[in-house]
């Protein structure tokens, strides 16, 4: 079915008179609106509909008495999409070429960062141990906005091979633990077909999820569920879960509960499970992150 829009001013028709003619099914016509949208600058209203043909929108207003500026076929404003959807995805390059040259810097900070660690223990002074912990929360917090930015635009084609997951567990708990927070790790291995630093990149996501769930004290239980075909790897946090009204988004791209969150990181990581053919889910009370990836071995 062609798709259409048409212009009416705010002067001869209002917003809601619009809305009292949209319907989910075509007409007698065979007209069926999509979407309105209103632009209060320009006192315009502009539908987006399918109909059989221009005439056969001529005469929905005609029926319906609508005043109409002007009707035209979206094959006419093509051109102006095409271009549309080009600056986006100049847009995510910018955003992945500035992300990546932030990276590198930041890594040199954390690293300086750890060294200063390393002398303070020699030479003790509160003050000082408290700016470094400070730039050191907050280097690693950049660069994990960073990394999500960089793994939500770029899909990596995934590198497999056996690896075992416990040792994969072990790589991705290699991040700052607050003193207060009890990890317990999974007491069995299985060795999976898989993409290693992909997963290591999800675990260590969950994990950091799960910490800043209980708050900075509790405990995060990890477990390996080791199926017939599937294996599952559980991630358990202590907290006080996740609200009825955010469980229906927290997989939604950009939504975040945290103050310095990008909203980034859970779609990622669904996109990575996704592409080794599993599943990323959860459930509540208590709260459980569940990878689940099909059991292959290479021989």
């Amino acid at each position: 079915m062609p798709i259409f829009i048409d212009g009416h001013d705010t002067k001869n028709i209002s917003i809601e008179d619009i809305k009292k003619n949209i319907n989910e099914h075509p007409d007698e016509n065979g007209i069926k609106y999509l979407e309105i949208l209103l632009s209060e600058n320009e006192k315009k209203v502009f539908c987006i509909l399918e109909a059989p043909n221009k005439e056969a929108v001529r005469y929905y207003h005609e029926d319906n008495k609508i005043e109409c500026d002007f009707v035209f076929e979206v094959n006419q404003i093509k051109p102006e999409f095409i271009e549309g959807t080009q600056r986006l995805q100049v847009m995510g390059e910018l955003s992945a070429r500035v992300a990546h040259d932030l990276r590198n810097p930041l890594g040199v900070i954390k690293n300086a960062i750890e060294l200063m660690e390393m002398d303070s223990k020699d030479d003790p002074n509160e003050k000082r141990i408290k700016r470094i912990s400070m730039i050191k929360n907050a280097s690693n917090r950049m660069l994990r906005q960073i990394n999500d930015v960089l793994d939500f635009i770029h899909t990596k084609p995934l590198d497999l091979e056996n690896y075992s997951l416990t040792e994969m567990v072990d790589s991705a708990l290699k991040i700052s633990v607050p003193e207060n927070v009890k990890i317990s790790k999974p007491t069995n291995d299985v060795n999976i077909l898989c993409d290693n630093k992909q997963l290591e990149v999800v675990f260590s996501n969950l994990i950091n999820n799960a910490i800043q769930a209980i708050e900075g004290q509790g405990e995060i239980k990890i477990r390996i569920v080791d199926g017939s075909k599937d294996v599952e790897i559980e991630f358990e946090d202590s907290g006080q879960g996740i609200s009825e009204e955010n469980m229906k988004k927290i997989f939604d791209p950009l939504f975040t509960t945290k103050s310095s969150g990008t909203g980034l990181g859970l779609v990622s990581c669904k996109n990575i499970v996704e592409q080794h053919n599993g599943k990323l889910f959860f459930k509540n009370n208590p709260t459980i992150f569940t990878v689940k990836i099909p059991k292959k071995i290479l021989n």
